[in-house]
């Protein structure tokens, strides 16, 4: 696959919400199905997994139309939690039960922000060159809690 393709695949993923549909067949995604551990390792384990979280969030917060919503966040605890989040979702075994739902209902998370979001993510997995298999693994999940996160 081509890195044009991936990323046609990647956006039409995130961006126009297939997630969606794939959420009217299963039960809401507050604990994610887990990939298998080669994904995680091709994210180079929790080294590689905080170096792209610490990528990931200073491109959000230098994202002028996004970052107004982490104003007031705990950057470091939000930055253990990503970090656990992908762990989980890509099959390190790291405990991540958060429910997305919950943490952002009182957001007022709008779509353009949801795909601002992950603008942001695609540019920091290209950067930490993390294979497109892992990455369209990951983003699909992350994709599917659309639903759960945008709230307006």
């Amino acid at each position: 696959m081509t890195n044009a393709t991936r990323k046609i695949f990647a956006h039409s993923t995130l961006l126009a919400s297939v997630a969606g549909a794939l959420l009217a067949l299963t039960p809401v995604l507050s604990t994610p199905a887990h990939a298998s551990t080669g994904y995680y390792q091709q994210f180079g384990g929790r080294p590689g997994t905080t170096a792209l979280i610490n990528r990931f969030v200073g491109d959000v917060l230098a994202d002028s139309r996004i970052n107004f919503y982490f104003a007031h966040t705990n950057i470091p605890a939000l930055k253990a939690a990503l970090v656990n989040q992908v762990c989980n979702l890509e099959g390190g075994g790291c405990p991540f039960n958060m429910n997305m739902h919950t943490i952002h209902e009182n957001m007022g998370v709008t779509q353009a922000a949801f795909n601002a979001l992950a603008e942001d993510m695609i540019r920091a997995l290209d950067e930490q060159r993390i294979p497109v298999a892992a990455q369209n693994n990951l983003l699909a999940k992350l994709a599917a809690m659309e639903p759960e996160i945008v709230t307006k």
